[in-house]
Parts: structure tokens; sequence; C-alpha cells
């Protein structure tokens, strides 16, 4: 692949031109249909000639339609902007940055996407497709999927829609509820993704942040003991990462715990797990669901967050050594790579 690109890079450039063109132009009607061609022009700040030509291309292969309300994306071109987006991160030379981490954090596969979700909303939103595409790649019958909360995995959520359909399998939350967002709730999510693919739920309902002595009498309900066997017999966890002291405020944590953190350089925070830069965990909250010693069990533990602001915290977490597979964008990778040099 990346010799195919080197020759067209060489002999014909603008073939790679036109095929970023056209990526953009149909990521663009995917996320905002209908939507009508000034629009387009304006967002992506190309001229009319560019919108009008591409958009007659794009139609002559069925990838989009017009209607009186705006210009829509077909089966068919969803299916083609699937299968470009595995290709965009060679084409413009974003794939030597996930080869680059690999190799220092020695884990399974990296996927990167353009652009930087600190930035961009829509690149948060191609974070959320690009999970969902891995998703249906590594979901096996019988598969148990556990899922944390946050904006990127709603996000994940919402892209799965219908894409995937495995009736056998089971969905379930990582750990309980921050008491925010409806939609950005673990079980929320994890019913969305089940309800989407046609597939079966389980649902925590306790609080994330609760006392420890309450988590002990807790975790001896029969019900519970029954829901956390499922949870930590999981195949596949999907995880965000953020930045800690973020989180902390999130969590609704004391002063003195903040203070604490700040004192032991906490970084980032994944599932009630706080780490400094160098991967060390400094503070785990009290709570019900996965816990670190969990993940050696689980065949594929993926971390989905992305841009530039959250660098540090993904390297973090890649530093603490139990991840198998990292789904980022450009922003984050790039600076990611500029914190380990």
């Amino acid at each position: 692949m990346d010799k195919i690109i080197l020759v067209m890079e060489r002999f014909a450039p603008e073939a790679m031109v036109i095929i970023e063109t056209r990526y953009r132009i149909l990521r663009h009607i995917y996320y905002h249909e209908p939507i009508g061609r000034r629009q387009l022009c304006k967002e992506l700040n190309y001229s009319e000639r560019t919108i009008r030509n591409e958009i007659e291309q794009l139609k002559s292969r069925g990838a989009v339609n017009s209607t009186s309300a705006g210009i829509h994306i077909s089966i068919s071109g969803k299916e083609m902007l699937r299968d470009i987006s595995e290709l965009i991160p060679s084409l413009l030379s974003i794939q030597p940055l996930a080869e680059k981490i690999k190799q220092k954090f020695n884990i399974r596969d990296v996927i990167i996407v353009p652009g930087d979700s600190s930035a961009d909303y829509l690149s948060k939103k191609d974070l959320g497709r690009a999970a969902a595409g891995y998703l249906r790649k590594v979901l096996k019958p019988g598969s148990i999927l556990a899922v944390t909360g946050g904006t990127t995995l709603a996000e994940m959520a919402a892209a799965v829609n219908g894409s995937i359909k495995m009736n056998d399998v089971l969905v379930v939350p990582a750990r309980g509820g921050l008491g925010e967002g409806l939609k950005q709730q673990a079980g929320t999510i994890a019913a969305n993704i089940a309800d989407s693919m046609g597939a079966q739920y389980r649902l925590l309902h306790i609080p994330d942040n609760i006392e420890e002595n309450t988590a002990q009498i807790l975790k001896e309900d029969i019900h519970i003991k029954e829901l956390l066997k499922l949870i930590k017999s999981s195949d596949i966890l999907m995880h965000g990462i953020g930045p800690a002291m973020e989180m902390a405020v999130r969590r609704d944590l004391s002063p003195s715990i903040i203070s604490m953190l700040q004192e032991k350089h906490a970084v980032a925070e994944a599932f009630r797990y706080y780490f400094d830069e160098k991967g060390n965990i400094v503070y785990e909250v009290p709570g019900i669901g996965l816990e670190m010693s969990d993940l050696s069990n689980i065949e594929t533990v993926v971390a989905v967050a992305g841009g530039k602001s959250k660098a540090e915290a993904i390297k973090a977490v890649l530093g603490y050594g139990r991840l198998d597979v990292l789904i980022t964008d450009e922003g984050a990778a790039r600076e990611i790579i500029k914190l380990i040099h």
C-alpha cells in the first residue's frame, strides 16, 4: 500500500488532491445531510465550481443524490466513505505517526483519523466512526463488549447505527455512571450500541462515585455479583481517556483529593484510575465495575481518545502498558510524538 501511494505521489499528485477533496466533501455531506451546495462551499472553503463538479462526479458513482431539501449520501456512498476512510491516513501521510506510537509503546494497533478533535468537532465524529469500524472487525458471535462513558464513546455508539448486526452479543457498561448528561453515560452507550446491533445488554444502575464501604456492601448483592461476573468476563473493552483535573471536577472529587492528585502530578484518568505522566496509578476512585487487574483477562482493550489537549493523558495511559489498540486523531498523535522525543 505504501509503495502504491508513493508511486501516486510521484506520478499523479493531482489524483491525491482529487481523492482528498472528494473525501472531505462526502464526509461533510454524511455529517450534515441534507445540505446545499452553497453551504458546502462556505464550510469547506471550496469554490462553487469545485463543489459542482465533485458533486456531479459523486452522483455519477451513486454516492450521493439530490432532493429539494439538499444533497444526501446514499447507502453506496456510506460504504465508499467507510472504505476510503481506511486509506486516508496513508494518503495524508498520517500512517507513519501510527507506526511510531505502535513501536514506542509496543501495542497491537494504532488507528489515526485526520484532524484535531480539540479544534474540530467533526474529527470527534470521525473518531467515533473509526471506533465503530474497528468494532465491526473484532466482534465475534458470543462476545461480551464492555464500554465506558464520555462524549467520544457516545459518538461511537451513534456511528454503529445499524452497521453491525449481531444478536448474540452482550453489551455491558464497564462501570457506573458519573451523573452527567444521559447520552454520555456508560449504561446509555451500552444500550444504544446493543439496540443498533439487535444485541442484548445489561445495565449497572449504580453511581460511579460511591464510598468504599458502600461499594463493598453492594458487591455482595446477588444481582450485582452476577452482573459483575459478566462485566469481568468481557472479551472487548472500549474506553475513553480524559485529562486528570478535568475528570476530577466532573467526578466532583473533594478539594483534598484534587490537591493530592496535583501533588502526585496526575495527568490522565481512565475508568476510575488516575495516572501520572509516567503511567503510574496514583489514585483510584472507589466504585463498582471493571478493575485494572481485570484487563489482563480481556482479549482486546481499546482506548478511543483524541485531541491535542488530551495527548499527555493518552501518553500516560499508553505508558501503563495495558492497552492493545489506540484509536486517536492526528492532533493527539503528533503531540504524543513530540512528548516522547
